[in-house]
């Protein structure tokens, strides 16, 4: 259905103000649940190595034969020696409860411990030489080895022919047109061949609304509805962390972010966005994965690319540095998996945003499997995976091809190991204060909506619990997608800069939404690092299912039952198939992240803590803390008359190793709560106290 809050006409339903004043919506049952078994979603066993041909074959039209000298890079997939022992470990170190809790460990010592078999990988890559392929890319593990040859080359070894084709969506896309066979040299050898079967090229999702021009102009007045300060009325960075209340503590250990990218941009039209946004310039750099080093002449692509690192300093403006990594060359799923692979053997980055994805239908078994082997090694190094939803509802890219429309998840935004986001149409007020969120859905008009669903192929992992993905309508066998949400409607969406594009644009989609939760997350590495030894996040969804403190998106679908017969998913409380366990809500998720409870000996409890009000401010001291690293500091103001109500004005949480701070811009005679935490990498004891200022 089209959306139910009518931005275009600024007429917001009754029931959204109402629901508004309950500016803080926490689902406080999944916090009760501490008890969820983890999985890091095991991989499944391989089997004899075959290749099946593209689902999509069947599906689209054939155009021509491939050119015969065209240059194609194909994976071969060997599985771990040891995936068993590597999902173990995985599950181990993003378990707050066990003695492994974020102890990652180091791509040698991944491919030392779990790695492929060593003369397997010698065997093909001296069989890949000998009959003439090059090698592109070779993988620290032993898991992936890229090889290059002509469409000539792979069609007499594999046996196969090659054809060009066009999927009802219009991508065009080549794969073997009869099912290849595996030579029996390395037959034996290969989990999966990867890139002759499935080649879709490009797969970008962001969302243009309006372009506004190289002069674009700020809003007279800020917006007292929906909207921001940002060119053309489009949400400003200021205006995002507004809304989402963003914590300031990303200089506290500047973090290091990555963007996957199918192409280069213009450094200019970053800068251009930087300037006007008043942000910093952290460093952009890239890396050209299985040897790119081109520009692709796809303006959705620079636009994609653009939008991504936007959003990223965006959210986190003491971010360190932006590392694109880049392939143009390659079909999607070749491409992704060469730098997931590549990510880990760099291991330089914390976190990994993308925001490109195709449906799993579209992938096949093979490519979901080898993806799953990629990020399997990056969450035992700790790199936290953040992934879109999708913008074309809960049919995705191939749904609607057919009527009724068939429900699809996103991949890889349906792997068991990433954090998956969803899109929202997002409300603010007067300075940009967060009002409320509903599921994008502008089906109506063709302007997209949230990916979201139940995977057809990944089992539920056990810390998604049964009970509470059914509550709208999920699936209590499947893994659930997606996992969060945030701002990704284009109508309320965000403003970025990209020159060959026609300047400035108001853009949205969940291309959007999972920067913003990327950036917010190296955030929140940040505040761990400084104050709990060290640790960074990693794999995140087994401590987000725990503590989830966040906006709660009551209303809206992603589906239209009228348009294509088949009715999508609800929003709704605890959990739903469009925006997952919510929306962001930054002070409050902060403050239960940093201060989550692990296995080892957590600090003394704090002492003394005097908190002296003034008009405007809380001054806070403490006594030295036994055992702590630093301290989180929770603030939150509370309703008038000494109530309870939460009103999320001013929650904010802080981060020190000192045993002083100052809350500042507080109102005068009002109420507040404050909460101290003393921090370790074993866990964190709190004391606190309701104040007024005077």
């Amino acid at each position: 259905m089209e959306s139910l809050l009518k931005m275009e006409g600024r007429n917001i339903p009754a029931h959204l103000v109402q629901d508004a004043k309950r500016r803080r919506i926490w689902d406080v049952t999944l916090r009760a649940f501490t008890s969820i078994l983890l999985t890091a979603g095991a991989i499944p066993a391989a089997t004899a190595a075959t290749i099946n041909l593209s689902p999509m074959v069947a599906k689209s039209t054939a155009l021509s034969a491939v050119d015969t000298g065209k240059e194609i890079n194909v994976i071969l997939s060997l599985p771990l020696g040891d995936s068993a022992g590597a999902a173990q470990f995985v599950q181990r170190a993003s378990n707050p409860k066990d003695a492994l809790y974020h102890k990652y460990i180091t791509p040698q010592e991944f491919a030392a411990r779990y790695g492929a078999n060593a003369a397997d990988y010698a065997a093909l890559k001296a069989w890949a030489t000998s009959n003439g392929l090059s090698i592109v890319h070779e993988s620290l593990a032993r898991s992936f080895l890229t090889v290059g040859g002509t469409a000539a080359q792979f069609q007499t070894l594999f046996k196969t022919q090659l054809n060009n084709y066009r999927t009802p969506d219009d991508k065009e896309f080549f794969s073997a047109s009869v099912a290849p066979t595996v030579p029996d040299a390395i037959a034996s050898k290969v989990a999966s061949v990867i890139g002759l079967t499935n080649s879709i090229q490009y797969a970008p999702l962001a969302k243009v609304y309006k372009t506004f021009g190289e002069d674009a102009a700020a809003p007279a007045a800020a917006p007292d509805v929906f909207g921001g300060t940002g060119p053309g009325g489009a949400y400003a960075p200021s205006d995002l962390r507004t809304a989402y209340r963003i914590p300031h503590f990303g200089a506290v250990a500047p973090q290091t972010v990555a963007v996957f990218e199918q192409g280069g941009y213009f450094k200019y039209d970053v800068e251009t966005y930087l300037d006007r946004m008043k942000l910093p310039h952290p460093t952009l750099s890239f890396v050209g994965v299985n040897g790119f080093s081109g520009y692709v002449y796809d303006f959705g692509i620079e636009l994609e690319a653009v939008l991504d690192i936007d959003m990223i300093i965006a959210i986190n403006p003491h971010v360190k540095e932006v590392v694109a990594y880049e392939d143009g060359k390659d079909p999607f799923g070749v491409a992704l998996i060469d730098a997931l692979d590549q990510v880990a053997q760099d291991n330089k980055v914390q976190t990994l945003s993308i925001s490109y994805g195709l449906d799993e239908v579209q992938q096949g078994n093979d490519q979901l499997t080898a993806e799953n082997t990629a990020l399997t090694q990056l969450s035992a190094l700790g790199i936290t995976v953040v992934v879109s939803s999708g913008d074309n509802g809960a049919y995705g890219w191939t749904g609607t091809n057919n009527f009724p429309a068939t429900l699809e998840a996103p991949d890889p935004g349906s792997q068991p190991l990433v954090t998956c986001v969803g899109g929202t149409s997002l409300t603010t007020g007067p300075k940009e204060v967060y009002v409320t969120e509903q599921a994008w859905n502008r089906l109506g008009s063709g302007s997209g909506a949230t990916g979201g669903g139940v995977s057809s192929y990944w089992p539920i992992p056990t810390w998604q619990p049964p009970n509470f993905m059914t509550f709208n309508g999920g699936s209590a066998t499947f893994r659930n997608v997606p996992d969060v949400a945030a701002v990704g409607d284009p109508i309320t969406g965000v403003a970025v800069y990209s020159r060959p594009n026609g300047g400035w644009i108001q853009i949205g989609g969940t291309s959007a939404s999972a920067p913003i939760w990327a950036s917010y997350l190296s955030i929140l590495n940040a505040g761990l690092q400084y104050i709990a030894g060290g640790q960074q996040i990693g794999f995140f969804n087994p401590t987000l299912y725990n503590v989830s403190w966040l906006y709660s998106v009551l209303d809206g679908s992603n589906g239209n039952v009228g348009m294509f017969g088949t009715p999508g998913y609800n929003a709704g409380a605890i959990y739903n198939n469009c925006c997952g366990l919510g929306s962001l809500w930054g002070g409050g998720f902060a403050y239960n992240v940093l201060t989550e409870n692990a296995s080892g000996t957590p600090p003394s409890q704090i002492t003394n803590l005097n908190v002296v009000p003034t008009k405007t401010s809380l001054k806070l001291t403490w006594d030295p803390t036994p055992g702590a690293i630093g301290y989180a500091i929770w603030m939150d103001q509370l309703g008038g008359g000494g109530t309870l109500f939460y009103t999320t004005l001013v929650a904010q949480t802080y981060v020190t190793k000192n045993t002083q701070f100052e809350l500042t811009n507080l109102l005068s005679n009002h109420p507040y709560d404050v909460k101290v935490s003393a921090v370790n990498s074993g866990g964190s004891t709190e004391t606190g106290k309701f104040i007024y200022t005077k």
